[in-house]
């Protein structure tokens, strides 16, 4: 199946919500443990953490011991993350907006373990972005999206996820594709893409 983007919505002003005291959504420990488990990772691998907001992903996978660059296009929310989490060595944060700047020179081909990217695929120009990232990542490499499922949430939040065409279409391109449910009636969903094709 093609990748098939959600439409096109109007962008929050992200940096306005960050200053206004937007928090990111909290990741249980079930969710890191699943995270863990479903991309094998392990101490010393390189991580990306895509839309990083305040960091919290990133923070939480630097916990185990992985070297994460959290990157955001908002400052205010990389100021942010710089204040509650400068405590973890092996995180770091970069201002970048992957849409409209060039690809930050760390990023090189192959030299990506996982990239993650937790609700705010919907956000990215989709087919460029799953591109670039196929670049990035080392031969078995591992992209994990973490979103909500558009047909599963009420009208006025369907901006904010996938649509179904969406999740299932991120196979494309990808040697394997592992899908697994975050709550019960699965709202939001996890996908785990490994070994990008050239």
């Amino acid at each position: 199946m093609i990748f098939a983007p959600a439409p096109v919505q109007a962008l929050p002003d992200w940096d306005l919500l960050y200053r206004q005291g937007a928090l990111s959504q909290p990741i249980s420990d079930g969710e890191l443990f699943r995270f863990r488990d479903r991309t094998d990772a392990a101490p010393g691998q390189t991580v990306v953490d895509v839309g990083t907001g305040l960091g919290t992903l990133a923070c939480r996978t630097a916990q185990l011991g992985l070297r994460v660059t959290g990157y955001d296009s908002s400052p205010a929310a990389i100021e942010r993350a710089h204040q509650h989490h400068a405590e973890h060595s092996t995180a770091r944060f970069e201002l970048h907006d992957f849409d409209a700047d060039a690809i930050p020179p760390r990023l090189i081909p192959g030299s990506v373990d996982i990239v993650t990217c937790r609700h705010v695929l919907q956000f990215l120009d989709a087919p460029r972005f799953l591109t670039d990232v196929r670049r990035w990542l080392r031969r078995n490499g591992v992209l994990h999206v973490t979103t909500a499922v558009a047909e599963k949430l009420p009208a006025g939040s369907k901006a904010h996820a996938l649509p179904e065409a969406a999740v299932q279409g991120l196979a494309q391109g990808w040697a394997s594709y592992d899908r697994y449910d975050l709550d019960p009636g699965g709202m939001v969903t996890a996908v785990t893409l490994r070994g990008p094709y050239g």
